[in-house]
């Protein structure tokens, strides 16, 4: 189904790949360009988390069968996000999206169902998402991180 929750947020996916790709330099990472990716991915989590899944859970009674997946993956990707971006952990990342995103998007995917489900909020529930604020980011951890398992 191709409403507005599909189209918003399917475009927003395209937008954070964009900016993956872009934030790299050959051998070198642009830190200006990825922490833009960083910000956008994090706010993407953000509109899932507290707007998206509570909002389907609600209207169903009970999560998404996808839903615990989705946060494992938020999770793991928070964490990666915390660290200064090697090559191999934005590789990481963008596996990680790929395998997310297919689950998200589609015929059978998160968002189709959440169409079906939220169908007469679907505007409303895009205008909060598009209202919400920037996520503020913090500097780069360069301790150890114990990564959530996938």
């Amino acid at each position: 189904m191709d409403g507005p929750i599909t189209r918003f947020l399917e475009a927003d996916h395209r937008a954070i790949d964009e900016l993956l790709s872009g934030s790299r330099r050959g051998t070198d990472v642009d830190l200006e360009v990825f922490d833009r990716f960083r910000e956008r991915l994090l706010r993407h989590i953000g509109w899932e988390e507290k707007i998206l899944l509570p909002a389907a859970a609600e209207a169903r009674g009970e999560p998404l069968e996808a839903a615990k997946q989705l946060r494992r993956d938020h999770g793991r990707l928070a964490a990666l996000l915390t660290r200064r971006p090697t090559l191999g952990s934005m590789a990481e990342v963008a596996s990680i999206l790929a395998a997310h995103n297919e689950i998200e998007e589609g015929e059978a995917g998160v968002y189709a169902a959440c169409e079906s489900l939220l169908a007469d909020r679907a505007d409303e529930l895009v205008a909060r998402m598009r209202a919400a604020p920037k996520v503020p980011l913090a500097p780069f951890y360069e301790g150890p991180i114990p990564l959530p398992k996938r």
